[in-house]
């Protein structure tokens, strides 16, 4: 049966008013702005009737027409982001009430997009329903015990890391200037203030038709290509040095991820030996090329999501084992120090039978003794959550109960691991992971949400669950860094940071060592959204998170209030910190949780430094305002 897309983007996709009739028929335009497919089959239904695909036929922008009997498999058709398509019908008589196309496609499979011809109307919500101010109604009181010997683990700083794709925006007008030749400064400025650890590069499906040589050549000599996986050019004007180079600057760990869906183990292994080795062929290629000295570059994801019909090279769990050990094999004969990640899977359930699991297990059966970190992605809630409208109150609740259902998958994810390869170490790489809700109507693509001051409470959620699951949890990437899904916005000239940025900017002073808490306060129930947020059933207002220093000397403690209207009164018993005090706050709020920034106002929602609270009798006592997120230092 075919995915019915939702009305609001079918909305989208249907160019208003542009039916018109013709002699023999009618046409119409289609226009797609969400994300790029390619088309195996097309067919259409007109008012329920279908019609014979030689009576239709496809003519995007510029482009020859195509008939819908000649579609196939064999002879595809791209439907590309942002180019107009005319579709005609011919020998048949407009439509009264509907069209409805039957799509079938590489990317997600067969799609209905049914054609409403008279629109209904949308109520949409506009906000909050009202609620005292929070300055009438008393703090919601709130306790918490934190204890120095309480210890869970050690964090890896990598749980802060982020993700970097030649995608829409985030590379060439993102994080480069759009020709590629040198790296934005005022973007720079803002990522450089994050302290990124690690950044995951081309990552995403971009990755598995990406060919690495075809970016290090001098600029002028780099051939151009078009990009299979998003159906958009590609100048290879940015590539392995130019992205070494950044993170060179910035200080982070570079993290690459080899094509292994129409790439080979030979040309990864030729990656590898451009990147790090110090003699041979590569080598005096890279220094050529005006790097004399290797990268030494020792982290390597073996592909991306070939679990997915949408990836090229997809394929089954053993298949996929068997490959990366190739891979495996060939990479680690020219640096056998490589850090390997493979392509793992969400454990979405505890049932023995979740897809998830079954991906897993066969591959960690076949190729635990060859891999370091199992990766799985989650994006929260996806396209199966999308609507025309929420309830926002609801929808309130519910992102920011979110986090615990990620943090339940890194913990199952962290015990199958365990289970399966009991004697040898593997971390779990959530190396794609972000808070996707449906783009406004105004948006290019389904890339380009806008982030409020509700998604950074999810996103210092998120944080710290990746704290409190360290023991598992070897890395984290948010998808994506600029532009797409974004921490930073630009435009031609302008970058501002999004309220998702923040809780990044404040947990750079988190400590190593994670604490465990104690925490009593008032709860509350949140319904599903799609899939990948599930109902809760006694979620905390509070969310904390308490680290320290190897030494003891430094605590510090994440803070989130996700409670949209009433601020907390909080008291934190510690023990086994003598001679502790405030330091330092940091406060992240604004004067409501759908408040965002934007170019005309970028500091709208911003962390600042704040009062320090204050501490007595063993007794950390702290004001946390509605919807915040408060960082403190205590030395």
């Amino acid at each position: 049966m075919p995915n019915a897309l939702p009305e609001f983007i079918v909305r989208k996709i249907y160019v208003k008013d542009s039916l018109k009739k013709q002699a023999d028929g009618f046409v119409f335009a289609l226009n797609n702005s969400f994300a790029p497919v390619v088309i195996h089959h097309f067919k259409i239904l007109v008012d329920g009737t279908p019609v014979a695909p030689e009576k239709v036929s496809l003519t995007p922008a510029g482009q020859p027409t195509r008939g819908g009997d000649s579609i196939s498999p064999e002879n595809s058709v791209p439907f590309s982001i942002n180019l107009p398509y005319s579709v005609a019908v011919a020998e048949t008589p407009l439509p009264l009430k509907a069209i409805t196309l039957l799509v079938d496609t590489r990317d997600a499979g067969e799609v209905e997009l049914h054609i409403r011809l008279k629109e209904k109307s949308i109520k949409r919500e506009s906000g909050y329903g009202w609620h005292p101010p929070a300055w009438i109604m008393p703090g919601m009181p709130a306790e918490a015990e934190i204890r120095a010997e309480a210890v869970v683990g050690e964090i890896h700083p990598f749980i802060y890391g982020q993700f970097i794709e030649h995608l829409e925006r985030c590379v060439y007008g993102g994080l480069w200037t759009q020709d590629g030749s040198a790296v934005r400064e005022d973007v720079f400025a803002l990522v450089d203030a994050l302290k990124m650890p690690l950044a995951r590069y081309p990552a995403w499906n971009f990755a598995s038709r990406y060919h690495w040589e075809d970016g290090i050549a001098p600029k002028s000599q780099r051939p151009p290509r078009f990009d299979a996986a998003w159906s958009a050019p590609e100048s290879n004007q940015v590539g392995t040095d130019e992205y070494l180079a950044l993170m060179r600057r910035l200080g982070a760990e570079p993290f690459l991820v080899v094509n292994d869906g129409s790439g080979t183990p030979e040309e990864a292994a030729r990656w590898v030996e451009y990147c790090n080795a110090s003699v041979g062929e590569q080598a005096r290629r890279r220094a050529a090329n005006g790097h004399a000295e290797p990268y030494g570059v020792k982290i390597w994801g073996l592909g991306n999501e070939v679990w997915g019909k949408w990836q090229i090279g997809a394929t089954t769990a053993e298949n996929y084992a068997a490959r990366l050990k190739q891979f495996a094999s060939a990479m680690r004969a020219v640096d056998p120090s490589l850090r390997l990640v493979a392509v793992g899977n969400t454990v979405a359930s505890d049932r023995p039978d979740d897809p998830g699991r079954l991906w897993n297990a066969a591959v960690l059966r076949a190729a635990a003794d060859v891999i370091d970190d199992l990766s799985f992605h989650l994006y929260q809630p996806d396209q199966e959550g999308w609507k025309d409208s929420y309830d926002i109150e609801s929808l309130h609740y519910s992102v920011c109960a979110a986090p615990l259902a990620a943090e339940r998958m890194i913990a199952r994810m962290g015990k199958q691991i365990a289970e399966i390869s009991p004697r040898k170490k593997i971390g779990v790489a959530f190396d794609e992971w972000n808070l996707w809700l449906a783009p406004p109507p105004q948006a290019g693509s389904m890339h380009q949400v806008i982030y409020t001051m509700r998604d950074a409470l999810y996103g210092a959620g998120m944080l710290n669950a990746f704290q409190r699951q360290c023991n598992a949890l070897s890395m984290a990437n948010l998808a994506q860094l600029v532009n797409v899904l974004p921490l930073v916005v630009t435009d031609a000239n302008r970058a501002y940071p999004t309220p998702m940025y923040w809780p990044f900017w404040m947990y750079k002073h988190m400590q190593s060592i994670a604490l465990r808490t104690q925490v009593d306060v008032a709860t509350f129930d949140a319904e599903a959204v799609g899939n990948n947020i599930p109902a809760e059933k006694g979620a905390p207002y509070l969310d904390l998170a308490a680290t320290r220093s190897p030494d003891g000397k430094t605590l510090t403690l994440g803070l989130v209030n996700r409670h949209p209207w009433r601020k907390l009164a909080l008291k934190v018993g510690l023990t086994g910190f003598a001679g502790l005090k405030p330091a330092r706050t940091w406060l992240l709020a604004a004067e409501n949780p759908l408040a965002a920034n934007s170019f005309e106002q970028p500091g709208r929602v911003v962390a600042r430094e704040s009062a320090l609270p204050e501490l007595r009798n063993g007794k950390l006592l702290v004001n946390l305002p509605p919807a915040s997120v408060l960082v403190v230092v205590l030395r």
